[in-house]
């Protein structure tokens, strides 16, 4: 009996001995996977920091964390790879920096494999989008802080309840409104009043000579013939004239 013993045993330690290898080689993968997923993007991220100069804008589309909250990640997966892919097109098919931004979109694609309702979140949130051109150094500050972020949260919500959308534009477009107004009931002055004022007391210059004429005119064909027998025909004219306007 001792002999079956001994085998047992034997064949008990080479099954613990094989499993526990399987459970090594298993996390040890995953761990070295992820280990090479981080050290990749650190050193993509800082030679491209060196290799881009620090001037350098680069266009991006982008929702705060403030914003987008628990979202963050999802909301800004899609629109940050549309920058990366349109920085890599700046440089050549062999140029380092081509490659570099390469193993980002990779690590982003990933990403974005994983999440559900994408495009509806996306769409959502559409009035929280920003458009802005960043440096180097801050534009890949944030692509660090989002792969870090993206691995802390790998579980994405399937829902977001957007904030409201903001009111810049309509508040603009009401002051427009008030300080030009275009209702009838108000109708819109071309010229000050006191120049209006002006302008009619002007006219009434030309009008009163008219009337001072057409009256000599009548008070002379009235006064025709005794006009052309006494010379006092002006002095007897003019006095019709000041009766007719002052009643004298």
């Amino acid at each position: 009996m001792k002999p079956s013993s001994d085998r047992f045993e034997t064949n008990t330690i080479w099954i613990r001995i094989c499993v526990h290898l399987l459970v090594c080689t298993t996390f040890g993968v995953h761990s070295s996977e992820f280990g090479d997923a981080v050290t990749d993007d650190i050193t993509s991220i800082s030679l491209l920091k060196q290799n881009i100069p620090k001037d350098y804008k680069i266009p991006v589309t982008y929702i705060p964390k403030e914003v987008g909250g628990m979202c963050w990640v999802t909301l800004n997966v899609f629109h940050l790879e549309l920058s990366l892919r349109g920085l890599a097109d700046k440089f050549g098919n062999i140029s380092s920096n081509k490659y570099n931004i390469s193993i980002l979109i990779e690590m982003l694609k990933e990403t974005r494999y994983h999440m559900k309702n994408l495009e509806v979140i996306t769409s959502d949130f559409e009035c929280h989008y920003r458009d802005e051109k960043w440096q180097t150094g801050h534009y890949f500050q944030f692509v660090e802080d989002f792969l870090n972020t993206a691995r802390s949260n790998r579980d994405s919500p399937e829902e977001c309840d957007p904030p409201p959308c903001p009111t810049t534009t309509k508040a603009s477009a009401t002051t427009i409104t008030t300080q030009y107004p275009t209702s009838g009931k108000e109708p819109l002055r071309f010229l000050p009043e006191v120049v209006e004022r002006s302008l009619l007391s002007l006219l009434v210059i030309p009008i009163a000579a008219i009337v001072f004429l057409f009256v000599w005119k009548v008070s002379c064909s009235l006064t025709l013939r005794t006009c052309n027998l006494k010379p006092d025909c002006w002095q007897l004219s003019i006095s019709l004239i000041a009766s007719t306007f002052f009643g004298l």
